[in-house]
């Protein structure tokens, strides 16, 4: 075991000298720590474009208000009146596929409605006489 030990040992220290050769700095031969690249996948970044610009569409609307009303006070009354009222209508673009399956699955979650009253007994009433 103490062989293989040893054996393992230059190996690794072979490697690190190759390394340090290869991509190490000329006077000292040290290895710099690279961190790894930050990546972001495709949905992710979709995402944050979206948010992005709905907050770009939102400050100049805002920024559209408080122009032609001239008073911010009106301004952010109006807003806060309007957004009690009215759900904002987002259109999303789906395949047919897709909405054909929302739809089929539109209803699965809700449970039934349950009778509040308990069934009449009257079946075994008459059973009994």
């Amino acid at each position: 075991m103490a062989k293989f030990n040893v054996v393992q040992k230059n190996k690794r220290q072979w490697n690190q000298d190759r390394k340090r050769a290869a991509h190490g700095e000329p006077g000292t031969g040290k290895l710099k720590q690279r961190t790894a690249p930050v990546s972001m996948s495709g949905k992710r970044k979709r995402k944050l474009e979206r948010r992005l610009n709905r907050e770009q569409k939102e400050a100049a609307m805002i920024k559209a208000l408080e122009n032609n009303m001239g008073d911010v006070d009106m301004v952010s009354a109006e807003e806060s009146s309007e957004s009690a009222k009215v759900k904002p209508q987002v259109k999303l673009n789906l395949k047919k596929n897709s909405r054909i399956q929302i739809k089929r699955l539109k209803g699965k979650g809700r449970k039934k409605a349950k009778n509040a009253k308990p069934p009449t007994k009257d079946k075994v009433d008459s059973m009994v006489e």
